[in-house]
């Protein structure tokens, strides 16, 4: 009797450390709680800052400047933008047959919400403000194109659309 109530006192010993080990070990593993205070990553380090070298001084009198990034060399061709962009659905010449634009017609059954010819009647009516507002925000499966192209480039390529396509300038086209 004697031997049995020991093995169970040390069953229930043995029960308590592991759930008392448990519990320390899911304290100690829990987010944001360090166990010790040592810290791996430099940034950490409250020494970081001592480490890093002595900084010269800028003049009074200095001003920043940052040159503009260089373009490519046809970035200021706005035919060669229309090409690289549009041309793709509105076609070489803007009559709304470009590849893409026929696929997705003719395998997807899309029509058109605004004439994806640039010389349609519908689309001459717009000036180049609107045609930038398009090219600005996008038409239902055409993308919005403000990330990509720089304001000054979207203006580029209305005036493009306008002047040339549509036969607006034909002076001013290359």
């Amino acid at each position: 009797m004697v031997k049995v109530l020991g093995t169970l006192r040390g069953r229930r010993y043995l029960v308590g450390m592991v759930l008392l080990v448990g519990i320390v070990a899911a304290m100690g593993c829990s987010q944001g709680a360090y166990p010790l205070d040592i810290f791996y990553e430099m940034h950490y380090q409250q020494s970081f800052k001592a480490h890093e070298p002595p900084r010269l001084s800028v003049p009074e009198s200095a001003v920043a400047w940052f040159p503009p990034p260089q373009r490519t060399s046809f970035a200021n061709d706005a035919a060669h933008l229309y090409q690289v962009n549009c041309s793709m659905c509105h076609g070489a010449t803007g009559r709304g047959d470009g590849p893409v634009l026929q696929k997705m017609m003719d395998t997807y059954g899309y029509t058109p919400a605004v004439p994806a010819d640039l010389t349609d009647p519908v689309v001459q009516a717009m000036n180049i403000a609107g045609i930038q507002s398009f090219i600005n925000a996008g038409i239902t499966i055409m993308p919005s194109f403000a990330k990509l192209l720089t304001p000054e480039e979207i203006e580029m390529v209305a005036e493009y659309v306008v002047n040339c396509l549509q036969g607006a300038r034909l002076e001013v086209c290359p």
